[in-house]
């Protein structure tokens, strides 16, 4: 849904025993969306309820670092509201092969790797691959390209920008903290928001920055500990 007339119409229309669902994408409007706007939104999803009985409807908001304001309440737990965080999953290295196989690209298994250790699972990566794989029609030098990333530091400011590590200054201060206090070695939560608040100096502030981090994929998993995903903290070393 667009426009809010319309959107305030689809939240109480529905004819009886339907299910629907309601989407409002404020990534993809054609002008940035004002926090205020995302967060109407959301009320208006709690409130504005079918008029017809046995409608069953759900609201689905696709918000990105822009709407941080909205992500701090609902991560955080600070707010009563019905809604629920929903964070897109890098793919890993299982999900990676599928979908290499899917589009008959990428097929040995050295190929597979060599993509995943350059793209890290980042669907920007993803999507660039596919696309220099359909122009070049070559995978080893799709991979030559991706691996230019790493050396390239407009590009690697670029990608680490599109990431969101960047949208506010305190993700990047908590970013560079854990960089500093562990580089690539394994963690776990305490010890992350523990290492931001050293830095940093507020123990709340930490939390919810490592919240966010996580929110936006920057941390691989083996079992309960954490790592910063290699990809992209070499990017952001790159520019310091």
């Amino acid at each position: 849904m667009g426009k809010p007339s319309v959107y305030k119409q689809e939240l109480t229309g529905g004819r009886s025993r339907e299910r629907r669902v309601v989407i409002s994408d404020f990534v993809n409007y054609r002008v940035p969306v004002r926090p205020e706007t995302c967060r109407e939104a959301l009320d208006l999803a709690e409130t504005l309820l079918p008029v017809t009985p046995g409608v069953t409807r759900a609201v689905v908001l696709v918000t990105d670092p822009a709407q941080l304001a909205l992500w701090r309440s609902l991560l955080t737990g600070t707010e009563p509201t019905s809604a629920a965080p929903v964070v897109l999953r890098r793919p890993d290295h299982r999900s990676l092969r599928g979908w290499a196989q899917r589009i008959n690209m990428f097929h040995t298994e050295d190929r597979l790797d060599r993509l995943y250790e350059l793209m890290g699972g980042w669907p920007l990566l993803v999507g660039r691959a596919y696309h220099l794989h359909e122009e070049l029609g070559n995978p080893d030098e799709v991979l030559r390209r991706l691996a230019d990333l790493h050396a390239d530091r407009a590009e690697a400011r670029a990608f680490a920008e599109a990431t969101g590590v960047y949208a506010d200054p305190l993700l990047v201060s908590g970013y560079r903290a854990l960089n500093d206090e562990f580089k690539d070695d394994l963690f776990d939560l305490e010890g992350a928001v523990t290492a931001i608040a050293l830095k940093i100096d507020d123990e709340d502030e930490a939390g919810w920055t490592v919240n966010c981090l996580d929110a936006l994929q920057v941390f691989d998993r083996e079992d309960t500990q954490l790592r910063l995903e290699p990809v992209l903290r070499e990017c952001v070393a790159l520019n310091g």
